[in-house]
This record gives C-alpha cells, sequence and structure tokens, in this order.
C-alpha cells in the first residue's frame, strides 16, 4: 500500500506541476494576445500618421505652388491680377482630383483669395 500512496502523491505532484505549467502557459498567450493587439493598433496608427504626413507635405506644395504663382504675376507695376488668376485656374485644372494630390485644391483656392484680398470661401465678415 505504501508504494500506491506514494504513486498518488507522486502522480498528484505531477498533476500539479503540469496545472501550474497550463496556468503559465495561458497567461503567456493572453500576454501575447494583447501585445498582438497593440502592435495592430500601433501599426494602424502609424499608417494614418503616414497618410497625414502626405497630406500635410502636399498642402506646403500648395502654399509653395501659389507662391511661384505670385511670383511669376508680379510685373513692373505691381500684381497682373488676370495673369495670377489664370495661372492658379490652370495650376488647379492640372491637380488631380484624386490621390493624395487632390487635397491642394482648397489650399490654391483659399492661399489664391488671400493674395488677392478677398475673404476666404467660407469665411465669415466676423472673421477679418
Amino acid at each position: 500500500m505504501r508504494d500506491a500512496s506514494a504513486q498518488e502523491l507522486l502522480l498528484l505532484s505531477a498533476l500539479q506541476e503540469c496545472r501550474i505549467h497550463l496556468d503559465a502557459a495561458r497567461k503567456d498567450e493572453a500576454t501575447r494576445a494583447a501585445v498582438r493587439l497593440e502592435l495592430v493598433a500601433a501599426l494602424e496608427r502609424e499608417e494614418a500618421l503616414k497618410v497625414e504626413l502626405l497630406e500635410e507635405r502636399e498642402r506646403t506644395e500648395a502654399v509653395r505652388i501659389v507662391l511661384q504663382a505670385l511670383m511669376a504675376s508680379i510685373g513692373r507695376f505691381g500684381l497682373r491680377r488676370g495673369l495670377f488668376k489664370a495661372r492658379i485656374a490652370r495650376l488647379g485644372r492640372e491637380t488631380p482630383d484624386a490621390g493624395p494630390q487632390a487635397v491642394r485644391h482648397p489650399v490654391l483656392l483659399t492661399e489664391a483669395r488671400r493674395v488677392l484680398g478677398q475673404r476666404p470661401a467660407g469665411a465669415s465678415a466676423s472673421d477679418s
């Protein structure tokens, strides 16, 4: 009988050890799952930031374009408004309506209106 009791104790001890390992493995898996979720969220945030950065670069480029059109439209007697408007209209037509460069359109309009001394589209009289 002693042998049976010793074997039972060994089996119970081994069973307890297996339970401990199983609990540790479950905790590790839960930790890995949480880390995976955090990684996926971080990758999504990175992609959103890349898109935002690209759009900001395009808006900056639109301001540069307006400044170039302004510089090219200044003659001996000041700003040639008709030439400036024509340049901005041409640049607006050449700018794609889809994709990252499409964010240039509202910037071109707003900055061109500012150069011409007009109130930007959507601005109220109290904004001035």
